[in-house]
C-alpha cells in the first residue's frame, strides 16, 4: 500500500489548492476531506499510518473523492473498493470503515468536479456517486461475510441512490422534451454520462465482489441499464442509448490533458462532461492567460494537448470525438484575433494540423451550428 506521505504528496501534485485557497474550507462538514486531507499533511511524517489504522481508509477515501474529477487522479481507488476490505474479518473493524462511506455520501463535491448536474426540482447526478456505489459494494460484498446485520441497511441505502438516479433522468428528460433547447439537453446529456459512469461501477463491483445471482440487492439493481436486467428500467435503457450513440466517445479519462500542469492550478480548469468545451476553451484564455495564472508556455502545452489529443481520439479519419476541437474553438472565441493568433502560438507541426483536414472542418463549425446539430439529434433519439 501507498504510505500517507506519498499519498498527500500525490494530491497537492494534482490539486495544490486545496493546501491553500480552500483551507479556510475545513470547518465546513460538507467539505471534511479538505480537513482530513490538510490534517494529513501535518501528520504524515508523525503519526505511524498503516493499513489497520481506520483513519488510514479515511485518508485514501479523501484522496479519491478531492482528485477523481481532476486530470490525474490518485491512484487509491482498488484499494478503497476491495483491498482494504479483505483486512476487515469482524463487525467491530467493520462499523468505523462503513461509517466512513456514509460520510463520503455526504460530502460535496463542487469544489472538486464540474461534472455534477441539478435536475429542476433539485435532484443531483454527479461522477462521484459512481464512486460512492463502488466503495459501498465493497462494505455490502464484506457485510455479507462478517456483519450480516448491516445488508439491509447497506442495500436500502444502494437502492435509494438509485431509485434517485432514475427519477433525476426522468425528470430532466421529460424537461428537454417540453423544451428543447441546447440548456435542458446539456443537463440531459450530462445527466446521462453521470448514469452511464455510475451504473457502471456499481455493476463491475457487484461481479468484483462475486455477488450471487440470488442476492437480493443483485436482482434489484444488476445492469439496470440492459434489456438482460431483471428489473429493466425504460430510462437506464434509453439513457444508454443515448450515451452509446453520442457521449461514449466524448467522456474518456482525458490523458492528454495530464500533461499541461498548468491546468493543475486552479479549480477554475477543472473539465466538466463532453463534449461541450467552448466555455472551457474561452476560460482558458480569459481565466488562465489574460490574468497570468497560465503563462505563455503554458497555454502553448494546453493547446498542443488539445491538438494531440484530437488526433489520437480519431486515428482513421472518423470524426467521432469532437470535444477538443470545441475547446479549441472556445479558444479562438477568445483571442483577439482568433485562428491567426492560435496558429502563431504552437509549432509548425501543430499548426499544420491546425489548418488541415478534419480538425480544421470541425472548428470550422460554429458553436450555435455544433450545439443545434446535438439538439437535433437528441431529439430524434427520443422520439
Amino acid at each position: 500500500m501507498i504510505d500517507a506521505k506519498t499519498l498527500v504528496d500525490l494530491v497537492r501534485n494534482t490539486a495544490p489548492y486545496l493546501f491553500d485557497e480552500y483551507r479556510e474550507k475545513v470547518a465546513l462538514p460538507q467539505f471534511r476531506y479538505v480537513e482530513i486531507l490538510n490534517q494529513a499533511a501535518i501528520e504524515a511524517t508523525t503519526v505511524e499510518w498503516t493499513t489497520e489504522f481506520p483513519e488510514f481508509y479515511q485518508l485514501c477515501l479523501s484522496a479519491h473523492f478531492a482528485t477523481v474529477g481532476t486530470f490525474v487522479p490518485t491512484d487509491v481507488d482498488v484499494a478503497i473498493r476491495q483491498k482494504l476490505w479483505k483486512g476487515v474479518h469482524h463487525e467491530k473493524r467493520f462499523v468505523p470503515l462503513w461509517n466512513q462511506v456514509q460520510e463520503f455520501a455526504g460530502w460535496d463535491e463542487s469544489l472538486v468536479s464540474k461534472r455534477v448536474v441539478m435536475t429542476p426540482s433539485g435532484k443531483k447526478l454527479s461522477g462521484h456517486q459512481g464512486e460512492w456505489f463502488s466503495i459501498a459494494m465493497g462494505a455490502y460484498g464484506t457485510a455479507l461475510k462478517v456483519a450480516p446485520d448491516f445488508i439491509p441497511e447497506i442495500r436500502g441505502q444502494i437502492e435509494s441512490v438509485v431509485k434517485n438516479h432514475e427519477a433525476a433522468l426522468i425528470e430532466l428528460q421529460a424537461a428537454f422534451s417540453a423544451s428543447p433547447t441546447i440548456v435542458t439537453a446539456r443537463a440531459y446529456f450530462d445527466g446521462v454520462a453521470s448514469v452511464a459512469h455510475n451504473l457502471g461501477d456499481l455493476d463491475r463491483m457487484i461481479d468484483a465482489w462475486e455477488i450471487e445471482d440470488t442476492d437480493v440487492l443483485k436482482r434489484r439493481v444488476y445492469r439496470s441499464g440492459h434489456e438482460d436486467a431483471k428489473n429493466p428500467r425504460p430510462a437506464f435503457l434509453k439513457a444508454g442509448e443515448v450515451y452509446q450513440a453520442m457521449l461514449a466517445s466524448e467522456n474518456h479519462r482525458h490523458f492528454a490533458l495530464r500533461e499541461p500542469k498548468g491546468l493543475r492550478r486552479s479549480p477554475k480548469f477543472l473539465l466538466n462532461y463532453g463534449p461541450f468545451f467552448d466555455d472551457w476553451g474561452t476560460l482558458i484564455v480569459e481565466t488562465g492567460v489574460n490574468t497570468g495564472i497560465l503563462s505563455e508556455g503554458d497555454f502553448r502545452e494546453v493547446v498542443e494537448a488539445l491538438v494531440v489529443g484530437w488526433k489520437k481520439l480519431n486515428p482513421k479519419s472518423i470524426y467521432v470525438s469532437q470535444g477538443y476541437a470545441r475547446a479549441l474553438c472556445g479558444i479562438m472565441k477568445a483571442l483577439p484575433r482568433g485562428r491567426e493568433d492560435l496558429e502563431n502560438l504552437v509549432p509548425p507541426v501543430i499548426r499544420k494540423e491546425l489548418r488541415e483536414g478534419g480538425l480544421r472542418t470541425l472548428t470550422g463549425v460554429s458553436r450555435s451550428q455544433f450545439e443545434s446539430q446535438w439538439v437535433r439529434k437528441l431529439s430524434q433519439l427520443l422520439a
